[in-house]
């Protein structure tokens, strides 16, 4: 901590493997200290805060009455919207643990909010801060692969129909939930937003009433300069080889990378003959590095924050745009 800085006193709605994982990034910093659990299974938040020794908070009133110096959320993205937009007019500073909102229209509400109140409000993708994705950005404007003329990605991630995930409803789909996290948000630092998209996608291994419409999804991409790109995401995984992984051809060489779901990633860089690979197992974790941006934004210092609602919104507007192209057979622009 920092000398004479006071904890962040956080409060949590959520109580699952992602609240805990990021509950634990924030507690690394050793800038803050839980003071609230509250989630949509009363046993489940009384756990999670008698392991952090906070209050467990059985309503949103009652949250708001310990006064949180922010608020951090992890649930299923239509119960999100609600809470992200009372927490805004509370003017509690917000992290969201995934995409902005559940639908572009939710993102534009939450961002209007945010701005009319002066509020921050950060959406979770945390690949903004994972040391091995600056790297591959370092590399591509260093044109050490020379010209960015393709890339092709891999995010499958083995789904389980009974959890939220799969729920259309509860998720906003698969293109908004899985892709714009993997990896829609993070290509766009390397490549800018992209102008048009084509693509399809099917359902397949569980398929039915109430599951995602795009359980598995293709889909082509035009970036600036003529970058062209293909990313294969879903929520079949049927085995445990290299399903996570991108793969960017330049004009003078290749760039391999690894950037896990959850770990801190490889990358190889190739050109010609010559081939080097670099780990980051002993960088900062991008879970504690967004955590601190979070604190210092939080604290007033701006422009701390990589996903800000602005920005946030454009990978809401790509998934709509992955969906609409699937769904109606045509190239949906961008632009």
């Amino acid at each position: 901590m920092r000398q004479d800085e006071e904890l962040l006193r956080l409060a949590v709605v959520g109580a699952g493997m992602m609240a805990r994982r990021r509950l634990a990034a924030f507690a690394e910093t050793g800038r803050s200290r839980v003071l609230a659990v509250m989630a949509g299974s009363e046993c489940g938040a009384r756990v999670l805060a008698d392991e952090w020794g906070a209050v467990a908070a059985a309503s949103l009133t009652q949250l708001a009455a310990l006064k949180p110096d922010a608020l951090l959320v992890e649930v299923p993205h239509r119960v999100q919207d609600e809470i992200a937009a009372w927490a805004l007019r509370q003017r509690i500073p917000l992290l969201l643990g995934g995409p902005l909102a559940s639908s572009v229209e939710a993102g534009m509400e939450l961002a209007a909010l945010a701005a009319s109140g002066g509020c921050v409000l950060e959406a979770g993708y945390e690949a903004r801060y994972k040391p091995v994705w600056e790297e591959a950005g370092r590399l591509i404007a260093s044109g050490r692969i020379g010209r960015p003329i393709a890339f092709r990605a891999v995010a499958l991630w083995p789904g389980d129909p009974d959890s939220w995930y799969y729920r259309q409803a509860d998720s906003g789909g698969m293109p908004l939930t899985h892709m714009s996290y993997a990896f829609l948000n993070p290509l766009r630092g390397l490549f800018g937003a992209p102008l048009r998209v084509s693509a399809f996608a099917n359902a397949i291994k569980h398929a039915g009433d109430g599951l995602v419409e795009q359980e598995t999804c293709v889909a082509n991409l035009e970036y600036p300069d003529r970058v062209l790109g293909s990313l294969m995401a879903g929520y079949v995984r049927p085995c445990e080889s290299r399903q996570w992984s991108v793969t960017v051809l330049g004009s003078e060489g290749m760039l391999e990378i690894d950037p896990t779901e959850m770990d801190a990633g490889s990358l190889c860089l190739s050109r010609g003959a010559e081939r080097q690979c670099l780990a980051f197992d002993g960088e900062p974790d991008a879970f504690v590095r967004q955590a601190h941006a979070f604190i210092d934004a939080a604290r007033g210092e701006p422009g701390r924050c990589r996903n800000p609602p602005d920005d946030a919104l454009l990978d809401l507007r790509c998934a709509q745009a992955i969906v609409e192209s699937a769904t109606s057979g045509r190239t949906v622009s961008l632009a």
